[in-house]
């Protein structure tokens, strides 16, 4: 029975090689995947910051989800009462916190 233990351990070498090489395959496409999230998440978290920077660019122009229901509006419509020194105050800072951040 020599040859018969000979052939069956060059065959359990086989088959651990074989699982050893899956192993690697998997932790490869473990890291692999890992890598691809934090790409996806960065991707994302630069996206929104493209976003936000179009809405406020969109606010400064006038075009934006200003008008829709915010008490801004009341400004923009015609109106025998001024807006207060308070609200006037308010505009000055959002716009100037515009400029800085168009100035970037």
């Amino acid at each position: 029975g020599n040859i018969g233990t000979s052939s069956s351990m060059a065959a359990f070498e086989r088959m651990e090689e074989k699982v050893l090489e899956a192993e690697a395959r998997g932790q490869a496409a473990h890291e692999l995947g890992q890598a691809g999230l934090e790409q996806q998440f960065l991707e994302l978290e630069s996206g929104s910051g493209v976003d936000d920077e179009l809405a406020r660019m969109k606010e400064g122009m006038g075009i934006g989800g200003v008008i829709e229901g915010a008490p801004e509006s009341n400004i923009l419509q015609p109106s025998d009462s001024t807006p207060s020194q308070a609200e006037g105050e308010v505009v000055d800072a959002e716009l100037e916190d515009l400029r800085r951040q168009l100035g970037k």
